[in-house]
Formats: structure tokens, sequence, C-alpha cells
């Protein structure tokens, strides 16, 4: 072999071994979120009365949300679905719903609200560190920002050792089984799950439900602006070549609720005013 075929092919072999260490190694954009053409006609814009849906997504991974030995039953962040929208329209309810088309995996998946501007994917966070290893290889997919496993994500407005531009975790579901703990410490419930304890991004609580095939969480008034959803499974011993579609959906709250809620303030007013008269 000549001198510069041998220099060809260790010039190869160093390019190869580089791109792998770069492919595993965490900077500015830790986890990749979906690009625009994952929506269908490449639109995440949801404004008043409208709708959007992402093209059929494939595969479930059991180390995408909860149920795996392994990590302890916590996310594995690069094997679930980053996804973000923008919400244009105030007062509207916005209902956002997984359906598995192909396949019986258990799907489930966790909004968080990041504001202004859409998820950045995160960062390396290199003293977060779990039994099973490090953020965001390793996350905490149901936490509130700021606790451990999901500084990785979390804006440093929300804890100073921030590396992402997440602002809150607002709530999960899940239709899958709950698990008692993971290597983070989080605890992981089934069904509808709210997480956020204020009302800085909706009004009132979490609705939505879960069937066999499909899970759905609904906000009220869900404010304008950017958030993210991140989609995985919840039950490794089902199907994982699956399919699903993401679908979120915004109504106008009905002009009656207002006039309902005038009516109620003002027959408060009144019941005060009696009160004091007596």
């Amino acid at each position: 072999m000549s001198l510069k075929l041998k220099t060809a092919i260790n010039s190869i072999l160093a390019g190869t071994v580089l791109s792998v260490v770069s492919s595993t190694s965490f900077a500015s954009g830790a986890v990749g979120v979906q690009a625009l053409s994952a929506w269908i006609g490449s639109n995440n814009v949801l404004g008043a009365n409208s709708e959007i849906q992402t093209i059929n997504t494939l595969g479930l991974n059991k180390n995408a949300f909860t149920d795996n030995a392994a990590l302890l039953d916590s996310s594995w962040g690069h094997t679930g679905k980053w996804f973000t929208f923008d919400v244009t329209a105030a007062n509207q309810t916005v209902d956002i719903n997984a359906t598995v088309l192909t396949g019986n995996a258990s799907v489930a998946f966790t909004v968080w609200a990041s504001g202004n501007s859409a998820f950045n994917g995160g960062t390396t966070a290199p003293g977060e560190l779990s039994a099973v290893g490090n953020a965001p290889h390793v996350f905490n997919s149901v936490g509130q920002l700021g606790s451990a496993g999901t500084v990785w994500a979390t804006d440093p407005s929300v804890n100073a050792a921030g590396g992402g531009n997440l602002l809150e975790t607002l709530a999960y579901v899940n239709t899958g089984i709950a698990h008692a703990s993971g290597s983070w410490g989080e605890v992981i419930n089934a069904g509808v799950n709210q997480v956020a304890a204020d009302n800085t991004y909706f009004s009132g609580t979490v609705a939505g439900g879960t069937t066999s095939n499909s899970a759905d969480l609904v906000f009220q008034n869900l404010a304008q602006g950017f958030y993210a959803i991140y989609v995985g499974g919840a039950d490794s011993s089902k199907t994982l070549a699956s399919t699903y579609q993401l679908s979120i959906s915004a109504v106008p709250v009905p002009g009656a609720v207002y006039l309902f809620g005038s009516a109620l303030a003002g027959m408060l007013a009144c019941g005060r005013k009696k009160l004091r008269a007596v």
C-alpha cells in the first residue's frame, strides 16, 4: 500500500472518529428540536380558532419516557421527539393530543413554556449527575424546572445554573403505568398530571385524559408565546415499531363564560354591600 493511500485512509478514519465524538458531545442545543418540516405545511403557529398537526412520526423508544430499569425509570432525552409551537392568540382553550396511529405503544408527553422564544435544545450541565448518567442524556421529564435532571433545559432566570431557556413545566400525561421513583428522585404518575403550581401560563386546572392509544392535555387561556413538548413512550413491553401524530387545536373561550364571570362578580359585590348594610 502506498504512503499516499495510507495517509488518505488514516485521514478518513480520524475524521470518522471526530464525527462520532462530536455527535455524542453535549454543547449548545444538547437535544435536537424537530424542524418546521416536521409539521404539516411547515406550520407550528397556533392562531385563533386553528389547528396544527405534525407529520406522522415513527417510533416510541422505551428509553424515551419511563419504564426502563436501565435508566431507573427516567427519560433519555435523545430518544424522544421534541416539538415547539407558537401560540399567537389570547383567550383560547388549547387541546394537545398525541395519538398512536399504528402499533400499540403507550404514548406520553410533557409540556413546558419557553416565553418569547422557541426551546433552544438546552446545553450540557456537567455537574448534573444521576445514578445512571448525566443530563440531558438521562433527564427528569416530569419535574418542575430547576429540580434535579432539568437544569440543563432551564432558563437562568429560574435557576442560575440553567443551560436552556425553558421557564416552567406545565403538565404531563402518561397512558402507561405509574412508577415510584426515577434516577432523579422524580415520581411518575399515570394519567393527567399538572406540574405548574400557579396559573402564569394558563388559568384553572389542566384537563384531558387517556385512552388505550392516545393522550390529551387541555389548557384554558393558554398564554401567548412558545411551548415545548417532549413525546415518548411509557411501557417497554409494548410495540416500538409504531407511528403517532401530535395535534394541537385552539378554540376561543365562549363569550358566555366571560358574561357569567362578570355576572358572578356583580352578584358577589352586591352581596357584600347587603352584608355591610346589615
